[in-house]
């Protein structure tokens, strides 16, 4: 479950603290018909434009989201890069408000 009030990821492993930007982007995740997010919306939620430099930052901060949702408990695959096109999420993720 996806606190967006507290900024915490709530998993079978336990609570992890997580940015405002990976809330917007786990939340656009949420949202997406498919769970799949082009590489411009994913540079939209982290608040950068896309270009060849941004796309490393964007693969760096991809790879800390993807621990923080290990340390919560989720297995396995949970975001992949989709080659051209952008990242896909795995898991089933409950939004809350509180």
């Amino acid at each position: 479950m996806l606190s967006l009030h507290k900024l915490e990821l709530t998993g079978p492993a336990g609570t992890v603290r997580i940015t405002a930007t990976e809330a917007t982007l786990l939340r656009a995740f949420a949202q997406s018909a498919d769970a799949r997010l082009g590489f411009d919306q994913v540079a939209e939620c982290m608040g950068v434009t896309m270009d060849e430099a941004q796309k490393s930052r964007l693969q760096v901060r991809m790879v800390r989201l993807r621990k923080k949702l290990h340390e919560a408990g989720a297995e396995g695959a949970v975001i992949e890069s989709i080659r051209n096109v952008g990242y896909q999420f795995f898991e089933e993720l409950t939004l809350s408000k509180t």
